[in-house]
């Protein structure tokens, strides 16, 4: 519920209103003068029709209409087009292309960067299962341990045999264990 000061705001503000809604009495009007007052904007904008009519149409002539339609049509459409498409047939047939695709990682420039990476004492080790290990031995022990228990009867794979299985292969983890587990 509203406080009385501010009903009392509130109609104050609309009486102070009422008297813009209402014309001014004549006494209270300003005096006309009797000289003359040149504007010169409502001058400029009462001429402004007339001079439009001087200027030229803005319009293209006839030789520029017809000029760049002929040459960018056929450009844009036919020429860049092509010229792209051949540039990547042209370069997907060569040694390097894709070479970044794990589809493609035989190619000359793959080998060379992979070497690369390896050289780097960061990277050196990445194919390693057991790289950023802070305990592998612990880790070892543990798989193990929950190999024993987990798995089938009479199966004679081992840990060790498979962790080493795993360091020498050239292809992701999850895609071997995919592979095996689908069998």
């Amino acid at each position: 519920m509203a406080r009385p000061g501010h009903l009392i705001l509130l109609a104050a503000a609309a009486l102070l209103g009422l008297r813009y809604c209402f014309l001014a009495s004549p006494e209270q009007l300003p005096k006309a003068k009797s000289g003359v007052d040149f504007n010169p904007a409502v001058a400029a904008s009462a001429a402004l029709p007339a001079l439009t009519m001087l200027a030229e149409d803005a319009e293209a002539k006839y030789g520029d209409n017809r000029k760049w339609p002929a040459v960018l049509v056929p450009l844009t459409t036919l020429v860049f087009p092509i010229t792209a498409f051949g540039v990547f047939v042209l370069y997907s047939f060569t040694e390097d292309a894709f070479w970044r695709s794990p589809a493609n990682p035989g190619t000359p420039k793959a080998k060379a960067a992979e070497k690369a990476w390896r050289e780097h004492p960061l990277f050196a080790d990445i194919k390693d299962p057991m790289f950023g290990l802070l305990n592998p031995d612990d880790y070892e022990k543990g798989l193990e341990e929950a190999w024993e228990r987990a798995k089938p009867a009479g199966s004679t794979v081992t840990v060790k045999e498979k962790l080493a299985k795993l360091s020498k292969q050239n292809a992701p983890h999850w895609e071997t264990w995919n592979k095996v587990s689908s069998a």
